[in-house]
């Protein structure tokens, strides 16, 4: 894990970052790669010539300078690859060292200004020496990058977050949350298409008379409905006849009187 990422406040976000340009590597292991370029050709000149009294303590020292010199290459890479310049949101930090670590870091808000110097062949190769002034206790004091990768690309995303703390008004509005969906409404029914069965049976259904008139309702009780259809039923006239004409043979054979046959006939036709 990045050392100096570990190190950033809440909020704060890494805008661009860089290392120093590998021919800073170079320039610092050059001695050790020609040193161990002469060890390892003595080394193999020793094991191909005859043997003679200074042949053993010429090659230790060829295989501890050959050594020496592989570790300290391998170091000098190894912090190479440690390093990390930083811009954030909020500041640069400068973070080196493999087992010892060396953070400096400075706001970008007491950035004064930025010096740039860049030869022919940095230009060619991106790289450059990038000298940064702020306004810290120490009147004039520098933040040095010497052969910084891609410098002139550090040096702008510098002094745009600085002009974004200045000026917040051309930051980049925030992205804007999706609304929320609108709640399921109930799908209504579609009509039939064209050709389906509910439309033939829409068709074959008789249409109502348009000038007709209301059939008037029943307001007849159940109890009149009942002796209406008893009434109006064949068996049931047959039966009231024949009661009558009973009762008519009883008042003429003078069983009954006349009154007695006009009470029983009001009596049968109030039934009805």
């Amino acid at each position: 894990m990045s050392y100096a990422r570990n190190l950033l406040s809440r909020g704060e976000e890494i805008v661009f970052e860089t290392r120093q340009h590998w021919f800073a590597v170079l320039a610092q292991v050059w001695l050790f790669v020609v040193l161990a370029v002469l060890a390892l050709a003595i080394l193999i000149w020793q094991s191909t010539s005859t043997p003679s009294g200074f042949q053993a303590p010429l090659q230790i020292v060829a295989v501890v300078v050959l050594l020496g010199s592989l570790a300290r290459i391998g170091l000098v890479v190894w912090g190479w690859q440690n390093q990390e310049y930083l811009v954030t949101t909020r500041r640069i930090i400068k973070a080196e060292g493999v087992l010892n670590k060396a953070m400096t870091d400075s706001s970008l808000e007491k950035i004064n200004d930025a010096h740039l110097s860049q030869s022919w062949l940095g230009r060619i190769f991106r790289y450059g020496h990038l000298d940064i002034m702020t306004a810290s206790d120490e009147p004039g004091a520098v933040e040095d990058f010497p052969m910084m990768a891609d410098a002139i690309q550090f040096k702008i995303s510098m002094m745009n977050q600085k002009e974004l703390l200045e000026r917040p008004d051309l930051a980049r509005p925030a992205a804007q949350r999706p609304s929320a969906p609108p709640p399921m409404q109930r799908a209504e029914a579609l009509p039939p298409r064209a050709g389906s069965d509910k439309v033939q049976a829409v068709r074959s259904a008789p249409s109502p008379d348009v000038g007709a008139s209301p059939e008037p309702e029943d307001t007849t009780s159940e109890g009149e409905s009942s002796q209406m259809a008893s009434a109006s039923a064949p068996g049931g006239s047959a039966e009231l006849a024949a009661t009558l004409e009973r009762l008519a043979g009883l008042r003429d054979r003078g069983l009954i009187t006349p009154e007695e046959y006009e009470a029983k006939k009001r009596d049968i036709l109030e039934r009805m």
